[in-house]
């Protein structure tokens, strides 16, 4: 498989090194070893001697409580998927070649201070361990380091930068943090990652994002704070010209956030999962590059409008289902390239006035509203032409309030 090596047992006490040295080189893609015997802990002498071989060992189930990494180890990949009893990393300094360490299902409860000693390290992964207190500044020597996961453990707190200005010069890309124990964060922690792209803090405790003086983050691309606990955001500390997507689902937010115009190249924002009690397009005026919005989910809306003029020059999309909707107010609201809305699964029992509003739809969903049959048969042109979605033909026996045909062989549901 895949030109794989496959061995039921290596004796590297015997002679398991005679047989690495038997294999044809160029051959094989990689080598897989069922059982492993070693004299000791099969990190340390046996990663530099596994150097000799291969680039990258991948150990699934890892004993011991202590895993070393000597001088000399001449791999670029260790990754310990497996090491329920793993306590300690030790990391010497000199000549080692590792670019990816990953440490998965473990028992760490720090990042390694030895991970310094890694001067070509591009991507740290220690996830599901039980990490609790982190700084940042355990990474100042890793100069390559663009990719960090630190998901799946128990980090409540993150401390700030420790040098005098506050700031950590890493270069740092992408940051994974979804899936801890985070309830604040003082995001001046994450300063001196200047060249952040991406940012997850998906299913964390959130309740207060905030900072006390402004971050740059010229390179930022995605900011995604869903599945928490936020009431409000203020994102006034942030000055991010690049944020492109912004992801805001699932929290506890009452109304789109104010001030988003400080991001000018923003091109989609994810609002579904909250507690709108309706739906105020308004903070969303200015957003030149805007291009998709998603406020779905959020089952106490009722309407849709904008309380002041609005305009989305680049507005594709606006997903609104799975409401309580039963009014779009369409004034004000200027899209002149909208093609597509979806306000599926809501309360509308007249189709609201989109194709007149906006010229440039070419089709708009009310699948699962609760539509009278003659209207549905009154609009059965715009129906049978694509431009109003109710989908597909439905089976009388799945209509229990009613149903109409608009075509032969073409039954909806409907209100009778």
């Amino acid at each position: 498989m895949a030109m794989t090596c496959q061995l039921d047992s290596l004796n590297m006490v015997t002679d398991g090194l005679l047989t690495l040295r038997e294999m044809q080189p160029n051959v094989f893609y990689n080598i897989r070893v069922e059982m492993l015997r070693v004299a000791n802990n099969p990190s340390g002498a046996f990663l530099v001697r596994m150097g000799e071989f291969v680039d990258r060992v991948e150990i699934y189930t890892f004993h011991e409580q202590v895993f070393q990494i000597l001088t000399g180890t001449n791999l670029t990949n260790v990754e310990v998927f497996e090491g329920t009893a793993l306590k300690q990393v030790i990391i010497g300094e000199g000549d080692i070649t590792i670019e990816v360490l990953t440490f998965y299902n473990a028992k760490l409860e720090r990042i390694p201070p030895t991970i310094r000693n890694l001067p070509l390290l591009t991507d740290v992964s220690i996830s599901r361990c039980a990490l609790r207190n982190i700084s940042l500044n355990v990474f100042d020597k890793n100069t390559r380091l663009k990719w960090v996961d630190l998901s799946y453990n128990e980090i409540a707190t993150i401390m700030p930068a420790g040098n005098a200005d506050g700031d950590v010069p890493l270069s740092i890309e992408n940051l994974y943090l979804s899936s801890n124990r985070l309830e604040n964060i003082d995001m001046t922690a994450f300063a001196g990652l200047s060249k952040l792209g991406m940012i997850d803090l998906r299913y964390n405790n959130l309740m207060v994002l905030a900072a006390d003086r402004t971050i740059t983050w010229s390179n930022m691309e995605m900011l995604d704070i869903s599945y928490n606990q936020l009431r409000t955001i203020d994102l006034q500390w942030l000055s991010a010209p690049n944020l492109k997507r912004l992801i805001l689902s699932n929290n506890l937010l009452d109304k789109i956030p104010q001030r988003l115009r400080r991001f000018p190249n923003l091109q989609l924002i994810g609002l579904s999962d909250n507690r709108f009690a309706g739906i105020d397009l308004a903070p969303l005026n200015g957003l030149p590059e805007l291009n998709s919005i998603d406020v779905s989910n959020n089952p106490a809306t009722r309407y849709i409008r904008s309380s002041r003029p609005l305009r989305l020059p680049k507005l594709d999309t606006l997903y609104a289902e799975a409401c309580a909707l039963g009014r779009f107010n369409t004034s004000g609201i200027d899209l002149p390239v909208v093609s597509f809305i979806s306000l599926a699964h809501n309360n509308f029992s007249t189709v609201p006035p989109l194709g007149k509003a906006f010229p440039t739809i070419e089709s708009f969903s009310l699948v699962d509203n609760p539509l009278s049959c003659n209207l549905l048969k009154a609009r059965a042109d715009i129906i049978l032409s694509g431009k109003l979605i109710m989908g597909p033909p439905q089976d009388a026996s799945d209509c229990p309030n009613g149903s109409t045909l608009v075509k032969e062989s073409f039954l909806l549901c409907c209100k009778a």
